[in-house]
């Protein structure tokens, strides 16, 4: 067990250096203060009053970039090394897949949160100092949102074993960024359907992952109370549930890939 959680760290170390390397993490820096300083701008030119909208729009922002991160980040992993054959030499040695999909799964994970700590404390600043600042349920908001981006990354990485790393992107971001609208349509759709079609529905509604229950962000931006810690230890349960569930399946893919 010591040496395998010693390989586990050697990979995530290595992932975590070649995905700095890469800097697509700088890219996502500069894409939100950009949009922070559109957003000043709207302020300046008369739009003061609106603070709930600003929070809302601000969050918004760090949702996609920080989610598409993530999701970038995860379809890169095993594709690149399988394609640039880096992965040959790792699997040479006594390392088993299982270990090489985590390692890779806990440097996407870190890398995240890392990218979703950078735009959420900027935003927290940002905010802060136009004197529009987020109540004490901000910090719930990033709890929730990291441990969403543990499903994010454990399914995009099980999609990029499955399919090309275009149409993973795109796979990972309809059904991330898109979930509460599925969801929302499901529900709206159950009434008007038939018997037959509602039970699929509803097999379907309780099957799928419900990210948009880890995303307090509209709940940030009109500053709710925070959340009580047992609804908070729910949530983390469901995440990391559904982590495990789509880390098995990508651990059984990768095992009968032929590489």
């Amino acid at each position: 067990m010591r040496t395998r959680l010693n390989h586990i760290r050697v990979i995530t170390a290595a992932a975590l250096r070649e995905s700095v390397r890469r800097k697509d993490l700088y890219v996502a820096l500069l894409l939100a203060a950009f949009a922070m300083g559109v957003e000043l701008a709207f302020i300046r030119i008369g739009l003061p009053g609106l603070t709930t909208l600003l929070r809302d729009m601000t969050l918004t922002v760090v949702n996609i970039l920080a989610t598409m991160g993530c999701i970038i980040l995860a379809a890169r992993q095993l594709p690149e090394e399988i394609s640039r054959r880096t992965l040959y030499p790792l699997l040479a040695r006594p390392i088993r897949r299982t270990d090489v999909l985590l390692g890779k799964f806990l440097a996407v994970w870190l890398l995240s949160g890392l990218l979703l700590g950078a735009l959420a404390g900027g935003a927290w600043l940002y905010l802060r100092t136009l004197g529009m600042g987020y109540g004490p349920i901000f910090w719930q908001y990033v709890l929730l949102r990291l441990l969403s981006f543990g499903v994010i990354s454990a399914l995009v990485m099980t999609l990029s074993l499955l399919t090309t790393p275009g149409a993973t992107i795109l796979l990972g971001a309809m059904l991330t960024l898109g979930a509460t609208f599925f969801a929302q349509s499901i529900v709206l759709g159950y009434p008007a359907s038939g018997r037959g079609l509602q039970f699929v529905l509803q097999w379907i509604y309780y099957a799928a992952p419900h990210l948009d229950l880890l995303d307090l962000s509209r709940k940030t931006a009109y500053n709710w109370p925070p959340l009580s810690a047992g609804v908070i230890l729910t949530l983390a349960g469901y995440a990391l549930a559904y982590a495990g569930v789509f880390l098995a399946w990508g651990a059984a893919r990768f095992r009968k890939m032929a590489i």
